[in-house]
């Protein structure tokens, strides 16, 4: 779950920083206008982004594996372009044919910065990894919780950040942090297209038919900070915007308008305070999404140490486990060194209210040899962190443990010796 409020959150906080800053913008300078093609450019960007989140996990077309790349180059390109022409011509309000070329590239603006993210977001549902237990499984429906928490705070960010922006009515201080959200976004959006578009680029005239470090030495280390500092991107955007709810609350700590009587008084004290609560919420929500990016993703990125292996006994090419031993319920786990060096672990658990134990490779068919490891009673993979019915520890299939023959006998487990050798390619 947390994982996927981690990378919703990591996904939208650009994009949703800087349409709502859009947005405020536009209908602060053109108004009516300004909203209707905003309005255009956020459901082409979401009817996009829900085509290509489909086709893209659904079919094995050349083209959506490219798709990225071009939107990183328009979104380049639209954002300089929308950046120039509103700074030197959108000084004073526009009218006819200005306005209608800066709100066309403003909705152009919009539906890229969208269909920019939402595409994965989109297609997170598609690939939560249950272990084969389809959606109407609690793994799938916590992942789904955790998807739907990273929506439900993005959204409330945008629409809190695009009524903060509204409230202020300072189109200058709007389109100042646009402008450089924007330019971050651009330098964001130049690092990661850089190596692929110098690749692909053999058409162009002057350009090497291939990318290495020795044609272009500039471009790998812009483009690792890049990809290594990808939350300075969402901290320096949606900090800029965090400029205008911070001047919304000093503004709205007293009232500064004149009024006529006590009715007037009441009402413009009621707005102040609805001003304050809105900047705090955005506030609020700013801080849990950096807490997102950076608490919760290192709680939920942390190495989980597995439970040091148990002892055991080795009788007539057998391994023999006391019963007494398991008899706790508990995940145990115990290893075994191959002649070649290669350690081979395997668990036991006994079954909630059975006599019989779930036996089985410390590793599966398909996460590997990651391992298990038992949190609040339940035995969970390492890798992909899905929940393993207990019952079902033993038989093939899923993410299940690879399963061991043994048997019960004279109170304790046995077994084969051969059958742990067998396991040891899974452990190389």
């Amino acid at each position: 779950m947390l994982k996927y409020i981690v990378t919703v959150t990591e996904d939208l906080l650009i994009p949703a920083t800087l349409v709502s800053l859009l947005f405020a913008y536009c209908e602060a300078v053109w108004k009516r206008k300004g909203r209707t093609f905003l309005n255009v450019g956020i459901v082409a960007g979401l009817a996009t982004s829900a085509v290509m989140a489909v086709v893209k996990n659904t079919t094995k077309l050349i083209y959506t594996n490219q798709w990225n790349l071009w939107i990183f180059i328009a979104t380049i390109a639209v954002s300089t372009l929308f950046i120039i022409y509103t700074m030197v011509i959108g000084r004073k309000r526009q009218s006819g044919a200005c306005a209608a070329i800066s709100c066309l590239m403003a909705a152009a603006l919009t539906a890229l910065l969208i269909f920019y993210e939402a595409p994965d977001v989109f297609a997170y549902p598609l690939l939560f990894n249950t272990a084969g237990n389809g959606v109407l499984s609690v793994d799938y429906l916590v992942r789904f919780i955790g998807w739907g928490l990273g929506l439900i705070l993005s959204f409330v960010y945008m629409r809190y950040l695009y009524r903060c922006a509204t409230a202020l009515r300072r189109a200058p201080l709007l389109l100042v942090a646009l402008s450089l959200g924007l330019i971050s976004n651009a330098v964001r959006c130049l690092g990661q297209a850089i190596r692929p578009w110098l690749t692909r680029a053999k058409w162009l005239p002057g350009f090497l038919p291939s990318y290495s470090k020795a044609d272009y030495p500039w471009a790998f280390p812009f483009s690792a900070f890049v990809a290594n500092n990808t939350l300075l991107f969402s901290v320096v955007a949606a900090g800029l915007a965090m400029v205008i709810p911070l001047a919304l609350f000093i503004h709205n700590t007293r009232i500064t308008e004149l009024y006529n009587n006590p009715a007037q008084h009441r009402k413009l004290k009621s707005i102040c305070r609805r001003n304050r609560r809105q900047a705090t919420t955005v506030v609020v929500c700013f801080v849990l999404s950096i807490m997102n990016l950076t608490v919760v993703r290192a709680y939920d990125s942390r190495v989980i140490e597995l439970s040091p292996p148990e002892a055991y006994a080795i009788a007539d090419d057998n391994v023999c486990i006391p019963l007494a031993q398991l008899e706790d319920g508990h995940l145990h786990r115990f290893e075994y060194t191959a002649e070649s060096g290669v350690k081979i672990r395997w668990i036991i658990i006994k079954k909630p209210g059975s006599a019989s134990y779930g036996v089985g490779l410390d590793a599966c068919e398909v996460c590997g040899d990651a391992g298990y490891f038992e949190r609040g009673g339940q035995v969970v993979c390492k890798r992909c962190d899905v929940v393993m019915n207990i019952n079902t520890i033993g038989f093939k299939g899923g993410c299940n443990p690879i399963p061991l023959e043994y048997r019960v006998a004279d109170g304790q487990v046995t077994i084969p010796l051969q059958a742990v050798l067998d396991g040891e390619k899974e452990f190389k």
